[in-house]
């Protein structure tokens, strides 16, 4: 964990301090999102050659399929709350 918070760190701080050049600054959304796609890649490649899970899959059904839909429709509802009710007032 403090691996993880200390590279959050890392990168505000080189960001406010602008430590990185211009060009890269630009890049970094399509650099997240490329590494966000890299990591469900990988997460779906250990999901699936587990046996163990794949395994399970059949007595987790319809749990695993509630509580998935439940944290995507929380997750939209925060931040359709953060970011001002929907948008209103802008």
């Amino acid at each position: 964990m403090a691996l993880l918070l200390g590279a959050l760190l890392l990168g505000f701080a080189a960001a406010r301090w602008r430590l990185v050049p211009h060009s890269w600054r630009q890049r970094v959304p399509a650099l997240g999102s490329l590494s966000l796609f890299a990591l469900l890649f990988t997460l779906g490649l250990s999901l699936g050659s587990s046996q163990e899970i794949i395994s399970a899959l059949p007595s987790l059904g319809l749990r695993a399929l509630v509580l998935s839909l439940g944290a995507v429709a929380g997750s939209v509802l925060l931040v359709w709350l953060a970011t001002g009710l929907g948008g209103r007032g802008r």
